[in-house]
């Protein structure tokens, strides 16, 4: 509701920008489906209402990147399965899920099944934590059964995720990582490709993607799930914008260019993406301010068609070039629920 009263405040205060008097304009520049104005000036009522913010075009250095979902895995090699040789039962288990434990230490005891035998003391055969339990005490365990499963999470591995796109052939063995998990979207996870999986699943159409990073703290768990980027390009300085700058979908995307309180709208050509910034390869040049955030509103402020008009005997044929109506199209109240994060993300990504 406030995103509506926000926009309706914004159209009542714009008006029909340098029309002189004595011009019939014809139909209402609020009337809907005409083509979106390019140029329109907003005051300062309308700048404060719409909290318009902006950032200058830069030369950044950026890498095009390959974006995916991403879940974090043990290594195999510092994985390990307490399975005994024999069958036997339970009769003690002297760790938990998730506590630490060292090489050698005791983890459970097991009553062969065969008597006569004495019972058998199961061991760490490695440094970690426990994973699983999938057994209790009391139960029995046929030989090759599993008891408990340890991880050393020192180092982990980044699966990702990627659909069946031609993005698959830009990713290489030894390119640079760099992920944020959902449980911790704050913290920077940096790794390397250590190895692809290219034959696709096909169930889901995907290709896995592992990426080794160190964790020296051992504080990330199996089985989180995050984002991660591989960088796929070179390195290089080239016009860049915020992610958030950008609009647009099915291929045509745009920004806002201001300047002081006149507002053009740019269709853009989009390059490589890289963190929170786009490479700009046509449309803005360097330096130029675009807008940031009351983008996505400003598309409805300024929707209503651009009417010209023929000038009668006497009138002068003065210049409408920059003297374009800002009008909105009062017909929409649906765009209440739009998030407007959502909206950059999807023109630019």
């Amino acid at each position: 509701m406030k995103n509506i009263l926000t926009l309706l405040a914004v159209i009542a205060l714009v008006s029909p920008a340098y029309a002189g008097p004595g011009h019939d304009h014809g139909e209402s520049a609020f009337a809907g489906g005409g083509a979106p104005v390019t140029h329109f000036e907003l005051n300062e009522a309308q700048m404060q209402n719409l909290d318009i913010r902006f950032e200058p075009v830069q030369r950044l250095p950026i890498q095009d990147t390959v974006d995916m979902l991403t879940f974090t895995e043990l290594l195999p090699e510092k994985h390990a399965t307490i399975s005994p040789r024999f069958g036997g039962k339970i009769v003690d288990i002297a760790v938990k899920v998730g506590q630490e434990v060292d090489k050698g230490q005791r983890v459970a005891t097991l009553e062969p099944v065969s008597v006569g035998n004495s019972n058998v003391v199961l061991t760490a055969p490695m440094s970690g934590f426990v994973v699983s339990l999938p057994a209790g005490v009391g139960e029995i365990i046929d030989p090759g059964g599993t008891i408990m499963e340890i991880g050393d999470p020192s180092q982990m591995l980044l699966r990702g995720v990627l659909y069946e796109t031609p993005d698959i052939t830009k990713i290489d063995i030894g390119q640079s990582a760099h992920a944020h998990l959902d449980i911790a979207p704050e913290r920077d996870l940096i790794g390397k490709v250590q190895r692809i999986n290219r034959a696709i699943d096909p169930q889901s159409r995907t290709f896995s993607i592992y990426a080794l990073i160190e964790t020296p703290k051992g504080d990330i768990s199996p089985g989180l799930q995050g984002r991660m980027e591989i960088a796929t390009g070179k390195d290089d300085p080239v016009l860049a914008v915020p992610k958030r700058a950008v609009l647009g979908e099915m291929g045509t995307f745009f920004v806002y260019v201001i300047d002081g309180l006149e507002v053009e709208r740019r269709d853009v050509m989009l390059g490589a993406k890289s963190g929170q910034h786009i490479e700009i390869k046509e449309g803005v040049e360097l330096g130029e301010q675009v807008v940031t955030q009351g983008n996505y509103q400003l598309q409805y402020i300024s929707v209503g068609g651009v009417h010209t008009h023929d000038h009668g005997p006497g009138e002068d044929h003065h210049d409408h070039e920059n003297h374009e109506d800002a009008h909105a199209d009062h017909g929409h109240d649906d765009h209440e629920g739009h998030d407007h994060h959502d909206h950059h993300n999807d023109g630019a990504e």
